[in-house]
């Protein structure tokens, strides 16, 4: 008699990290409960979510959202927690004591955590492992933002200190980091930051993603890749990325940089090749991010081989194969719209040309319907529908199936 498949609880389900993640833990035998803060997750209707579940949101109510899992995990059919955000990983992290008798959570210590979520820390280990941080200055103020922005030169990039903040009993995430070119636009995004934030030297150069799992202490599993185009165009998310063979060195420093910090999982971290190969750090996510789809098809399954080492599994140390190509289709579509707006034709067909072997975030066709639940996010969002945070808090439900497709 076969034994029952091994069941994993996942935040987040309105995430396409997350998407890619219950994909790669379907795909290896896992049965995957996906938990949602708002209506319209994608991963919610993919054919690997076996267990969809409503939660309250950390950014609304983080003891309740602890008290939330709690309650689901008492039925005591999840091995496995893992957080789908920074504000779901530091919620259970500041209780890790409510549900670590009840499912394997795989945190480092509180401290760890702190410091993962944390970009002044960041530049300050990866300076001490051999990476080239840039130049930033905290700041308090309009005024100091623009004595630090004359000193650096613009286009700088303005950031939040930490990726998230507590505010009463809630987690909010931060604001973005964001491109700034003007003393103007300058001007009007300071005041949308709390407490201190950074200005940072923008550095030209090719954007990596560095990402994989570290667990006991040494790189289980590692996924390059360069991005081709973000969105926004000038700063932003990765659109279309492929898989590349590490520079040399970077793997060595990136464990050496996730030891210091005390970080095991799944992470990535973003850099910047600039001039003569110099590698600056930008971000660390201590999670699943959002490519990891390109991880998983370039044969770097991030999610199930973290939950194969927290259960005592054993698995074989992997690297992604170079030359595995990804698109998140919305962002994609947005950089090309852009580039033929600006009069950039050339950008414009680079982005509309058809590539063979694609991974797309979304679209899958044995799963087709999360690229549609996208669109209707999307098209909610447009009319004014937005999908936000419900007011009032929702109860852990009793665990819907989802539909046949």
């Amino acid at each position: 008699m076969a034994a029952d498949p091994i069941r994993v609880l996942v935040t987040n389900a309105e995430e396409r990290s997350i998407l890619a993640t219950c994909r790669s833990l379907h795909a290896t035998g896992y049965e995957v409960g996906v938990v949602a803060f708002r209506s319209l997750a994608a991963t919610h209707r993919s054919r690997s979510c076996t267990e969809r579940l409503r939660m309250t949101d950390p950014g609304q109510d983080d003891e309740r959202f602890v008290e939330d899992l709690s309650q689901q995990l008492l039925r005591g059919r999840y091995a496995v927690l893992l957080p789908g955000s920074d504000r779901a990983l530091l919620a259970i992290s500041r209780r890790r004591e409510r549900l670590e008798s009840l499912t394997c959570i795989g945190l480092p210590a509180p401290a760890s955590v702190e410091r993962s979520l944390d970009r002044e820390v960041l530049d300050e280990t990866a300076a001490a492992v051999g990476l080239s941080p840039a130049e930033s200055i905290r700041c308090t103020s309009l005024e100091e933002a623009r004595t630090a922005a004359r000193t650096l030169g613009l286009p700088i990039i303005l950031k939040s200190i930490r990726t998230v903040d507590r505010a009463g009993r809630a987690i909010r995430q931060t604001r973005p980091s964001h491109r700034v070119a003007t003393e103007e636009e300058l001007a009007e995004a300071v005041p949308g930051h709390a407490g201190p934030f950074l200005i940072q030297r923008a550095e030209p150069g090719i954007p990596l993603s560095f990402a994989g799992v570290m667990a006991g202490g040494r790189l289980l599993a590692v996924a390059v890749a360069r991005y081709r185009r973000t969105w926004p165009v000038e700063a932003g998310n990765v659109a279309f990325a492929e898989t590349i063979t590490p520079p040399r060195g970077l793997e060595e420093m990136a464990q050496a940089l996730l030891t210091s910090v005390g970080w095991e999982g799944i992470f990535e971290l973003e850099l910047i090749q600039a001039a003569s190969d110099r590698l600056v750090p930008i971000d660390l996510n201590p999670r699943p991010y959002g490519s990891m789809a390109l991880a998983v098809a370039a044969g770097a399954p991030l999610p199930a081989i973290w939950c194969d080492w927290l259960l005592g599994r054993d698995p074989q140390p992997v690297r992604a194969r170079p030359g595995h190509r990804y698109r998140w289709e919305d962002a994609d579509l947005r950089h090309l719209v852009w580039q033929l707006r600006h009069g950039k034709l050339r950008a414009a067909g680079e982005a509309a040309w058809p590539r063979r072997g694609v991974t797309h975030a979304y679209f899958r066709i044995a799963d087709p319907l999360p690229l549609l639940i996208r669109g209707l996010s999307m098209a909610r969002s447009r009319t004014g529908m937005t999908n936000t945070i419900d007011p009032t808090p929702l109860p852990v439900n009793s665990g819907e199936k989802p539909p046949p497709t």
